[in-house]
């Protein structure tokens, strides 16, 4: 998810990193001042816990706004992103989502199981 500059991602419960996961996966995504992550999407659902920070997520082109504290769902397949529209916290989201054994991309596990369809 590192594809937007100063967009950090932790993944934590992966089988990237050796955890032996069934059904789930776990991270954590921080987004700078101004910036957004990538647009992207993936074949399961996913969850948001908002840890801190105020933004919005824009999910098939509509954009709702979250801050520390809400949770967010996004749709298996649904085109997002989020924006962080504060000017000096960075957003940081827990994020949990189910596994993606059948991957937008040919081999699985892959470095990053997600369709990314914007860059820079």
């Amino acid at each position: 998810m590192e594809a937007r500059r100063g967009v950090r991602d932790w993944k934590l419960i992966y089988p990237e990193t050796g955890v032996a996961t069934k059904t789930l996966i776990m991270g954590i995504v921080e987004i700078p001042p101004g910036q957004h992550s990538p647009l992207h999407r993936h074949n399961c659902e996913e969850v948001y816990y908002v840890l801190a920070g105020r933004g919005e997520i824009e999910s098939d082109g509509e954009r709702y706004p979250f801050e520390t504290g809400d949770a967010v769902y996004n749709r298996e397949n649904s085109a997002h992103r989020v924006f962080n529209t504060g000017a000096a916290e960075p957003v940081r989201l827990l994020v949990v989502a189910g596994i993606m054994f059948v991957g937008l991309r040919p081999q699985w596990p892959t470095p990053g199981p997600y369709e990314i369809l914007e860059t820079g």
